[in-house]
């Protein structure tokens, strides 16, 4: 059975990230790979973080600006660890 509460967004083309970010709505994460390291990490999201991603996109905005934006006013957030 596949997981419905997954989705990945996919985006034309970043000098940041690699398509796709993986976001698991029910756990309200976001999985980003950062093209540099070829790392994936995951990070917290807030309830309007998907559909600003997807409006950005539609408007072919950079997704690594919208990234950094939705890092500094805090929609997507660093998972802390105990």
């Amino acid at each position: 059975m596949t997981n419905q509460l997954k989705m990945n967004i996919e985006f034309n083309s970043s000098s940041m990230l690699l398509s796709p970010i993986v976001v698991d709505t029910e756990a309200a994460t976001a999985t980003l790979t950062y093209k540099n390291s070829g790392k994936e990490y995951t990070y917290n999201i807030n309830e309007t973080f998907v559909s600003d991603l997807q409006s950005a996109i539609s408007k072919e905005e950079s997704v690594g600006k919208f990234i950094l934006s939705a890092r500094a006013d805090r929609r997507l957030t660093e998972m802390t660890t105990a």
